[in-house]
């Protein structure tokens, strides 16, 4: 096993910046692709102005769930400044919550609440009006209703009396509990907190996969090399076989990996948040296996170095496709159920460990290490 380790060690001394990169790709395009997207999501936030001639409840309240729109990037200012920079197209649409606002929503009122500009530019201003048009209405229909129960309650006297604050902290409470419909549209570092029907998302731990089995594919291309090397014949006359050095080999890159998978889990960590528990680095162990010994065998299979590269480039476009790592599949997975089980990704992004894959390949490689050794000396 030593004089193998010296053996790598001197292939390695000659490449080993290029192995160096290979190792690292993963983890810097992952962060890199994750970073540009959520630049990309903040710049293309429609920027809208809010002004606040009051700052009341029910205005704070309209305020904050305007602002926690994701498409919107909300400005408060005056409506001098808001103007102003609504004629240069600084702002998408400007918007004035008035004066009186919460009196008039307690009151049940509907008209002159809120007052909009717009722009000759402003491609979104017809949805974003619908959008706070809805919340005020929301919060006048439920004023409404309190009245109303207020008012059932005077003819029909109750031993308790509910306020008209009550009713609506209730109503509020029962909206939040019964959530008919929330979804939103998430990448991986962003606030996991509440309920969420996500439509997408853009997980850094599937990209980071599908970017491992490229790399891992690429560096074992070091099997196809020695094969070519006609080095064979030579281990009729050196006390380890031919297949024990491949799988001692094997071994080392495995180790080598994981050291740098390790790396991943802390720089993801530390850097997008990602949790991190034992059950995860068992799932990234168990992945790393599955990876190693499918590339292992995969380059077992070819003597043509461009050949290999061709299909190693096919198969992970194709994971990309099918896996679900970028793209959802969900209407295929309803509509055929168990589908998703064939897919050697789905434990790993599900956070779990692949039984079924790993065990494939891995009687897949003891079926070919019990295959007997031909030499030519």
């Amino acid at each position: 096993m030593r004089d193998i380790l010296k053996t790598r060690l001197i292939h390695i001394k000659k490449q080993w910046l290029s192995l160096l990169f290979w190792l690292l790709f993963p983890i810097l395009t992952t962060l890199a692709i994750i970073n540009l997207m959520n630049i990309i999501q903040s710049d293309t936030k429609v920027p809208v102005g809010i002004i606040l001639e009051e700052k009341t409840n029910s205005s704070m309240e309209l305020y904050q769930h305007i602002k926690e729109t994701p498409f919107i990037r909300v400005y408060e200012t005056t409506e001098d400044d808001a103007l102003h920079r609504l004629k240069k197209h600084e702002l998408d649409s400007v918007f004035i919550i008035h004066e009186g606002y919460e009196e008039k929503i307690r009151q049940g009122k509907r008209n002159q609440l809120i007052t909009s500009y717009q722009s000759d530019l402003s491609f979104a201003f017809s949805p974003i009006k619908e959008m706070i048009i809805s919340y005020a209405q929301q919060e006048t229909s439920r004023s409404k209703a309190a009245h109303i129960i207020q008012h059932l309650s005077e003819q029909y006297p109750q031993k308790e009396q509910w306020s008209w604050k009550e009713i609506i902290n209730k109503s509020k409470s029962i909206q939040k509990e019964e959530n008919l419909l929330y979804t939103k549209f998430t990448f991986s570092n962003t606030d996991k907190q509440g309920p969420k029907r996500e439509l997408f998302t853009l997980d850094t731990w599937g990209i980071w996969a599908l970017l491992s089995i490229l790399t891992t594919l690429f560096i074992f291309d070091w099997l196809i090399k020695e094969q070519n090397a006609n080095i064979l014949p030579r281990f009729v006359f050196i006390r380890f076989t031919w297949k024990k050095y491949l799988l001692y080999n094997f071994l080392l890159y495995t180790i080598l990996f994981l050291m740098f998978d390790m790396v991943a889990i802390g720089i993801f960590h530390t850097f997008l948040k990602e949790p991190v528990n034992l059950s995860f680095i068992g799932a990234i162990l168990s992945f790393r296996l599955m990876l190693n010994t499918g590339a292992f065998l995969l380059a077992l299979c070819f003597k043509n170095i461009f050949l290999f590269y061709s299909v190693s480039f096919i198969i992970t476009l194709f994971l990309s496709i099918a896996s679900g790592a970028i793209l959802p599949i969900e209407s295929i997975t309803r509509n055929y159920n168990g589908v998703e089980y064939f897919n050697p990704l789905h434990a790993f992004l599900s956070g779990q460990i692949s039984y079924l894959w790993s065990v494939i390949l891995i009687a897949l490689l003891g079926l070919w290490c019990g295959r007997k050794e031909k030499y030519n000396a």
